[in-house]
């Protein structure tokens, strides 16, 4: 049974968006619904994502924080772990146009052949499926 989250996912066209580079880079990275997008008002998503090329489940400690907005997107340094959610770039990485490109930036070099080689059938019934089940929204 889906239950409605209370938290507002903001702009429909940022959340389509985000399940769109989510669908592109799902077959070498794990997703996760962040605790801070309560915190992050209408016009941003933090979704949590793991390079992930196996079929184990993700180590807690390997899971990361991506700020999506309508024209960025970038690498977190505050984690769900922490007691307050703190706006602030990591280090090193850059400002990306969307969260496929961020998520690139960290990528092993496997991932980025797993991400070269996805088919067309994949991203599609991923879309599909993300679109389906909202699962931004529902919790």
């Amino acid at each position: 049974k889906a239950v409605v989250s209370t938290q507002s996912t903001g702009d429909e066209e940022l959340e389509a968006s985000v399940y769109e580079q989510m669908a592109l880079s799902s077959s070498a990275f794990a997703f996760s619904w962040s605790r801070w997008n309560a915190d992050c008002g209408e016009k941003r998503q933090i979704v949590r994502a793991a390079e992930n090329l196996t079929t184990h489940p993700v180590d807690e400690d390997m899971w990361k924080n991506y700020s999506c907005e309508p024209r960025k997107s970038y690498s977190l340094k505050c984690t769900d772990d922490d007691d307050e959610m703190f706006d602030e770039k990591v280090e090193g990485t850059q400002f990306h146009p969307d969260l496929f490109h961020c998520l690139k930036e960290g990528s092993s070099p496997d991932a980025l052949d797993v991400l070269s080689k996805t088919s067309y059938t994949f991203v599609d019934t991923v879309s599909t499926w993300l679109f389906a089940t909202k699962v931004l929204t529902f919790s």
